[in-house]
């Protein structure tokens, strides 16, 4: 009889997803030919905070994994930034690139990158010499929460940016809805949501294990967002298919989103 492959998820994250593996299989080169998502999320969120709209006191990744990519171009424009992720493989590796230790993952190649957008590449060290001490958090973060920050209490937010997370928690289209209701519940009126979403993808493989993903489709991730109180500013697509092993997934949505401020009438006497 065939063994049977399981499907990891949910609490599973917490003892069995290998940072490592995991950021050296998608983190490791940008430009690879056949996949484009990552040069994408990069030139994306590039063009996003070269314009100098979106900045503040405060930036939240929420579901960051091992990753600091993100918010690398995001680092001149605010004062503090917060990572955060629900596995502890994850946040350890967050805390090992924070303080150099020589076990964290390279991200010398996406300095230089983004740094090259800048046409600035030969000082790309100095983006990295401005991101470190930004980073002046790593807390733990469940999107199923009302608070996902919980027992941590912040005030609302200028900005959160996540990326492949909501799929990557949700068992089911009813719990993303849930949980992007938790994660705006953080931003402020007026607050700006940067969502990075992977489209139509079912698994993704991490080392030698497979976890569980929600395959959802562009249409519904923006119905989602809409529906929880945003304004969609902008929309950048990525149809690129990726097929490779038991990682599959037809495409990528970056959502640049605003949260509605609701004014409250004042009754005339």
């Amino acid at each position: 009889m065939a063994k049977t492959t399981k499907i990891l998820s949910g609490e599973d994250y917490l003892d069995q997803f290998d940072s490592k593996a995991y950021a050296g299989a998608f983190f490791s080169e940008i430009e690879i030919e056949g996949f484009s998502f990552t040069e994408f999320r990069l030139k994306t969120l590039h063009k996003i905070y070269s314009k100098g709209n979106i900045k503040g006191k405060l930036l939240l990744e929420i579901g960051s994994g091992p990753c600091i990519h993100t918010v690398i171009p995001a680092a001149s424009w605010f004062d503090e930034i917060i990572m955060t992720d629900f596995s502890p493989s994850n946040r350890d590796m967050q805390e090992k690139w924070l303080k150099k230790d020589p076990g964290a993952h390279n991200w010398d190649k996406f300095f230089k990158y983004y740094s090259k957008l800048d046409g600035n590449e030969d000082n790309w060290q100095q983006l990295e010499a401005v991101l470190r001490p930004k980073i002046k958090r790593v807390l733990t973060c469940d999107v199923f929460k009302q608070n996902p920050l919980d027992p941590i209490q912040l005030d609302p937010v200028d900005v959160i940016c996540t990326s492949a997370c909501l799929e990557s928690a949700c068992p089911d289209k009813d719990a993303y809805h849930n949980a992007m209701k938790n994660v705006v519940s953080l931003l402020k009126p007026g607050g700006k949501l940067i969502l990075i979403g992977i489209l139509n993808c079912p698994h993704y493989v991490v080392g030698s294990e497979i976890f569980q993903c929600l395959s959802i489709s562009r249409d519904e991730v923006i119905n989602t967002v809409k529906a929880n109180g945003l304004d969609v500013i902008e929309l950048f697509d990525d149809d690129t298919p990726v097929e490779e092993g038991t990682t599959i997934f037809n495409g990528t949505v970056i959502i640049l989103a605003e949260k509605k401020i609701t004014h409250v009438g004042v009754q005339s006497l």
